[in-house]
Formats: structure tokens, C-alpha cells, sequence
């Protein structure tokens, strides 16, 4: 990538690492609550190690790496808040991004594709994010305000790397890198996600001429989501490539009103 496309992305994963880091200390309460949730969901295979979760895989992107995908998924699940990881989509739904990735459009999606969240705030599962209020007690509000904070971050973040790269031309196409949005379901009128699909239009309704076209939404990659998406709307012989691009822009319209 670009000199400056990279300062940029150093800058951001600084400042990601910066809040992640403050958010833990700001919210000492919420490691039990999300203990709390998991003993009440009967999860009985992990452990909760990491309440804020920052993604390390970030750290391992260089000035040689060439980004074609801005992946924001929604929360970090039982793998990927462990300590051991503390990596985005590691777990059954990134499986299933990777091998949808290689195999349609030939891309390596642990050097390719940047992830980011739509909250680095952990749950079993995203629609779990509801259950951490009532778990959190009389911390609810707090959680409350940590929610939604991130989300806006998180969504600023995302946007100005996406710029920044986009700006810079680290695709080998015009559209690339494209910010794909991932679990279009939360991003609704009242859903868990509201306040960061609120944030992304703020950003995306002040964009230069042309930056709308490489910003796709779609369904998420668990349960085959996506894959049954692409399958159902996708035309017969086209290339998946344009597909996908056509595909993710009219959800972006659908989603978003942009």
C-alpha cells in the first residue's frame, strides 16, 4: 500500500488498540456480566478472557500488504475473545468467509482482508448483546453508554480507513478496496446495530464523488447466510465479482438510503 495509506492504518490501529484499552478500564464490571451471560446461555465451553477485544491481526499488516476487503463483522464470539487469539473471525463464520473468499474470488483472507467490528465488546453470540444490560445490574447504564460508544468509534474508524486506502488506490481494481459490511439484520430501526449504521450514513452522505461504490452490505456469513444470498440473487454465467459488487451496492441502498 501507499506510504500514506499505511501511516494512516498505523495511526488507526494505534488509536483501536488506545480504546480498546480504555474501555476495558472505564467498564471493570463487565467481565462479570458477560460471565453472567454465558453461565445463563448454559455455556459450557469457554471462558470469558477478554471483555473488550482488540484484533491482533491487525498488528501484522505491513507496508507490503495489499488490502482488496474492509470486513466489518459484528462482535467478537467464544474464540475470538480468547487470549489466545484476540482475533476477529476465527471461529465457524469466519471459516466460512475464508472459504467463500478463496474459492469465488481467489483472495487469501488472512492477508487480504482487514477486519473490524461493529464493537469489540465480547458475546457468545451477537444477539447476547441484549442480555448484557440486565446482567450488568446496576452498571446497565454504563453498559449502555459503552455500547453505543464503540459503535460509533468503531464506525468512524472504519470509514477513514476505508478513505484513506480508497484514496491511495491499494486495489488492483477501481472499486477495491471495498468496505463490506457483514449482518445487515442488526443494522434496522431499533437493533442492536442502529447507532452504527446511524454513524456510517453521517460519514457516507458527506463522501467525495465515487467513494459509495466500494461500500457493500450484506448478510452475515453464519448459518451460510451469505452464501445462500449470493446463491438466490446472483445471475447465472455472471462474473461473481461484478455480482457481488452489484449485489452489495443495491443492500447498501437498501440498508443505508445511500
Amino acid at each position: 500500500m501507499q506510504i500514506e495509506a499505511y501511516a494512516v492504518l498505523d495511526s488507526i490501529r494505534k488509536e483501536f488498540r488506545g480504546l480498546v484499552d480504555a474501555w476495558t478500564a472505564a467498564n471493570p464490571y463487565l467481565l462479570e456480566a458477560q460471565e453472567r451471560v454465558r453461565v445463563q446461555r448454559g455455556y459450557v465451553d469457554y471462558l470469558v478472557e477478554t471483555p473488550v477485544v482488540y484484533n491482533r491481526a491487525l498488528d501484522e499488516l505491513g507496508p507490503d500488504s495489499e488490502i482488496k476487503i474492509i470486513l466489518v463483522a459484528d462482535n467478537p464470539g467464544k474464540k475470538e475473545q480468547l487470549a489466545a487469539n484476540n482475533r476477529y473471525l476465527v471461529g465457524q463464520s469466519g471459516k466460512l468467509a475464508e472459504g467463500w473468499l478463496e474459492l469465488e474470488l481467489g483472495l487469501d483472507f488472512r492477508k487480504e482482508v482487514l477486519i473490524l467490528n461493529k464493537t469489540p465488546v465480547h458475546t457468545p453470540k451477537t444477539a447476547e448483546l441484549a442480555l448484557l444490560a440486565k446482567a450488568s445490574g446496576i452498571h446497565a447504564q454504563r453498559l449502555s453508554a459503552l455500547l453505543a460508544g464503540s459503535q460509533a468509534a468503531m464506525a468512524d474508524l472504519a470509514w477513514r480507513l476505508y478513505c484513506a486506502l480508497r484514496e491511495t488506490g491499494t486495489g488492483s481494481r477501481a472499486d477495491l478496496p471495498a468496505l463490506w459490511i457483514s449482518g445487515v439484520g442488526e443494522l434496522r430501526r431499533g437493533g442492536l446495530f442502529e447507532i452504527y449504521r446511524d454513524e456510517l450514513v453521517r460519514r457516507m452522505a458527506k463522501a467525495k464523488p465515487g467513494l459509495l461504490s466500494g461500500v457493500w452490505a450484506f448478510n452475515h456469513f453464519s448459518m451460510n447466510q451469505f452464501a445462500i444470498e449470493m446463491k438466490k440473487k446472483a445471475r447465472p454465467g455472471a462474473a461473481m465479482d461484478g455480482e457481488l459488487a452489484r449485489i452489495g451496492r443495491e443492500n447498501r441502498i437498501r440498508v443505508f438510503g445511500l
